[in-house]
This record gives C-alpha cells, sequence and structure tokens, in this order.
C-alpha cells in the first residue's frame, strides 16, 4: 500500500519494536538525545545500520546525523502537519537481517523512507518491499551505483567507487607517474566493486593493475597480502575496507619499514642503475576509498604523510567555510555539543531528501518518484540533483582527493584539525587538468584565495586557501 501524506496522515500506532526469535528486543543505538520529540501518531522515517559489534561506528555515525534532521523538520513543520519520529532498528552487520528489517519498516503505513547504513548488498533484496509500499531508501556507507544493483527505490549519498577510482588513477598515472598499481580489497561485494572500478579507472588512463590482493572483513593479520604487493612491487596501493583495516594497514607497513615516504621512494620502475644497485626498500603510496577517511583510522594508527584517499569536498563539514557545511555544523554542534567528525552529514542529509519527498507527496503516490525531483539543493552538503535515471546526490566534479600533509607544508587549518582527522584537500585532486579547480562555482570564493565570479574562469589550484595547494612538482602529495 502507498503512503499517506505527511499533513494528512492519522494512523493508529503501530508497534514498530520488532523481536528476534528468542523474545529479544532488537538494538537501537545507545546514544539517544535528552529530549527526542514523541509521537503516538504521524510518519516516521526509519534508520536501519549496524550499531552493534565491530561495525558499529556505521550505525552510531548514521543515528547522530538522522536525529540531528528529524529535530530541524519538525522545527519547520507546518501547523497541520504531524511530528515526525525516528525509528531505528540494528542489523548487527548481517546483510539478511538487515532486508528484514527494511521490509519490516516499509511494511508499516508510518514509514515515509529509510535512512540505511548497513551492509550495502542487504539493501537491493528490499526493493519489491519499498516498491509496494512506495517509499526511498538511501544508502549512505557503500556503493551499489558501480555494482549496477541501485533500482527504482534505492537511492544513495556516498560518491560512487568508480567516481573515486577515476580521481585516484589520474593522480596515480598522471601526477605521481607510477606504473605498477596494486589494489587490497576486502573480499566483500564492495571490494568486487571497489576493484572493478579501479581497474575501469585505470584502463581509462591507459594504466593497468599490476596485482590485486583480497583479505577477510575480520582480517587481523594482513601480511601475507602485503607480502604478495611487495613481490610485484608495486609503487602504489589502492585500498578499500573499513576504518580498522586501514589503521591494521598503516600499523603492518610501518613494522615492515615500508611505510610511505615520498613519490622517489615508492617508483620501482624506471630507476637508474645506481638507484637499482643500492637497496632501497618498498615504500608504496596509499590511496584509499572514502571509508579511510575516518576518525578510527587515526585514532588507532599514524597515517603517513602524502597518503591520499578520495570523497567529496563535503567530507570537511567538520571545518569548511562553505555555508550548506557550516549550517550543518551549526545544527550539529547545537544538538550534541560535539563536532562531526564521521559520517553524520550524509544520513543528515539523507534524512532532510526523505522529509523532502514526503512534504511534497500527495496521499497515494510514490514517494521515491517525488524524490526524483529534488534539483539543484542543498540539505547541509554540496548540489542535489535526481532524476529517473539518477539516484546519487553526488556530482562527478565534486569528488576528489584528501590527503595528509607533511610536516613543515604551509597548511591554513593545520592547528585546529582535530589529531584524529589530520586530512586535507589536496587541491589539484579537485581538478580535471591538474590546473584549475572542479569544485563548484558557488563555493570558490570561499576555498580559494582572490575573488571569482561564478561565470569567469576557475581558480588554479595554487590559490587554495586550505588543504595541500602544491603543484605536481611536491615530492610527497
Amino acid at each position: 500500500m502507498l503512503r499517506k501524506s505527511w499533513a494528512g496522515l492519522l494512523l493508529v500506532v503501530l508497534s514498530l519494536s520488532a523481536c528476534d526469535g528468542e523474545g529479544e528486543e532488537r538494538g537501537y543505538s545507545v546514544r539517544r538525545p535528552a529530549a527526542s520529540p514523541t509521537s503516538e501518531t504521524g510518519p516516521v522515517i526509519g534508520l536501519v545500520g549496524t550499531m552493534s559489534g565491530p561495525s558499529a561506528w556505521r550505525g552510531e555515525d548514521a543515528f547522530e546525523g538522522v536525529d540531528v534532521a528529524i529535530q530541524e523538520l519538525n522545527r519547520t513543520r507546518r501547523d497541520t502537519e504531524l511530528m515526525l519520529s525516528l525509528v531505528g532498528r540494528d542489523d548487527r552487520g548481517d546483510p539478511e537481517l538487515a532486508t528484514e528489517l527494511v521490509e519490516e519498516l516499509a511494511a508499516s503505513e508510518r514509514t515515509v523512507g529509510i535512512v540505511y547504513a548497513g551492509p550495502p548488498e542487504g539493501l537491493p533484496a528490499a526493493e519489491d518491499a519499498l516498491d509496494q509500499a512506495g517509499i526511498p531508501a538511501v544508502l549512505v556507507l557503500g556503493d551499489l551505483y558501480s555494482a549496477r544493483l541501485l533500482r527504482p527505490h534505492l537511492f544513495q549519498s556516498s560518491p560512487p567507487y568508480l567516481w573515486q577510482a577515476r580521481r585516484m588513477a589520474s593522480y596515480l598515472l598522471k601526477d605521481r607517474r607510477y606504473r605498477r598499481v596494486g589494489i587490497l580489497a576486502e573480499d566483500t561485494l564492495m571490494g568486487e566493486t571497489a576493484t572493478d572500478s579501479t581497474r575501469s579507472a585505470l584502463r581509462d588512463e591507459g594504466g593497468r593493475v599490476t596485482a590485486v590482493a583480497t583479505y577477510e572483513p575480520m582480517v587481523e593479520d594482513l601480511t601475507p597480502q602485503l607480502q604478495r604487493l611487495k613481490r610485484e612491487q608495486v609503487e602504489s596501493i589502492v585500498f578499500h575496507g573499513s576504518p580498522s583495516a586501514a589503521a591494521l594497514l598503516f600499523a603492518e607497513l610501518r613494522e615492515m619499514d615500508a611505510s610511505y615516504v615520498s613519490t622517489a621512494e615508492a617508483r620501482t620502475v624506471g630507476l637508474s642503475r645506481r638507484e637499482r644497485r643500492r637497496d632501497r626498500g618498498w615504500r608504496p603510496q596509499i590511496a584509499a576509498f572514502d571509508e579511510t577517511i575516518n576518525p578510527l583510522t587515526a585514532t588507532d594508527a599514524e597515517i603517513p604523510a602524502g597518503t591520499v584517499a578520495a570523497d567529496t569536498y563535503a567530507r570537511g563539514a567538520h571545518y569548511l567555510p562553505v555555508r550548506s557545511l557550516e549550517s550543518f555544523r551549526r545544527a550539529f554542534r547545537d544538538w550534541w555539543d560535539e563536532t562531526p567528525l564521521g559520517w553524520q552529514r550524509r544520513s543528515y542529509e539523507a534524512t532532510l531528501m526523505l522529509g523532502w519527498a514526503a512534504r511534497r507527496s500527495e496521499p497515494g503516490t510514490d514517494i521515491a518518484k517525488t524524490l526524483e525531483g529534488l534539483t539543484g539543493q542543498r540539505m547541509g552538503g554540496l548540489d542535489i540533483t535526481f532524476g529517473p535515471d539518477d539516484h546519487t546526490s553526488a556530482i562527478p566534479t565534486t569528488v576528489g582527493l584528501w590527503v595528509v600533509p607533511r610536516s613543515g607544508l604551509n597548511v591554513t587549518e593545520r592547528d585546529s584539525l582535530p589529531e584524529q582527522m589530520p586530512w586535507v584537500m589536496l587541491s589539484r585532486g579537485f581538478s580535471t587538468s591538474g590546473e584549475r579547480t572542479d569544485v563548484l562555482p558557488q563555493d570558490w570564493n570561499a576555498l580559494f584565495e582572490g575573488s571569482y565570479r561564478v561565470n569567469g574562469p576557475a581558480p588554479r589550484v595554487t590559490s587554495a586557501a586550505f588543504g595541500v595547494a602544491t603543484s605536481r612538482r611536491d615530492p610527497v602529495h
């Protein structure tokens, strides 16, 4: 049955606190606001995420972002609209359980949309239930776009791996001029998607993958995989995995005395005869997918300067002076009294998108169809435009590279960065040409030195006011 409209929703209370086979209540996030709005009638936004176990950071970050957005939607509701409520479900990292929980939430006529922060492979199987209910679900971590698994009722606020891989491939082959690139990826659907995306991106740039090593999600030792990549003498490792796996990677490279130092030290191809005679060791540069840019990575390991990772520049929502990011940051701090260092912004944006669509949907209509009409708006992040064939909120040109800066380099924000989040924008990593930025015109004046007109030439990457603004001659970045 399709959803009722938000404003006209008057329903009998439905219990959404399902129990498992032994009668135990399914988990909710242990972190809750002190004064969360409650209502026995009214629309519900569901949250399905991993809130317990090793990957609990996924659900916890998502909950924090969703909860802030729920409060904002309730504050801005019209007098005729009922209070919006949040219902959370813990999938415990189990894809099959995650599917069941999405289906359960979709079965309630109160649910107008679902924010999903569980195992990505668990969401496509719930498409039929979402279709029958006429509601959308938004993925906030992982990538169904590149896996070709987005469906009519599935959307995602995370940048596709293919777009991330293209930025990394261009940087590794054109900027750093490496010729031997390896992949270290989790042995999961998402790891396979990241690997395929990297192969495609390297091929498009005239390169190829030298070697691929995979590992189990709960890995405790990456030595065999690293030894394989070392035997292949890869100059860079494209890494996919969780923050804990990234921390393990950096720790084990350090134990092997293989931490990245500079591009020259990473090279294994095109060395002079003298360099070949000298035992230079093995020090590959790491280029990672977005999950590596997480406080948990740096909390458990020291990240070598020059390490790069891909994401949109909205990843700097905890400090960049872009108006939409400042709005989210202010709202988050007002509610949680903390700085949003994790993935809270994505779930915040996803919730506001669902609220936007629910408010504009007529009784009996498919809310996912309404969401496809969202065009050129910002909801705590960057521009969002959907369509019948476009269910990703990110824009390719907003995806770029983040980097850990080396000591002594002029980085404006260095002293204000949280210790566990040392990442800054690599200016030319947000550029197709390597000369002028691809950052959206409305953000030029916030992120670059000087004054710019939106219809004028884009700023040069070397004029960036934040992050690393060096040229390709930089020996480390």
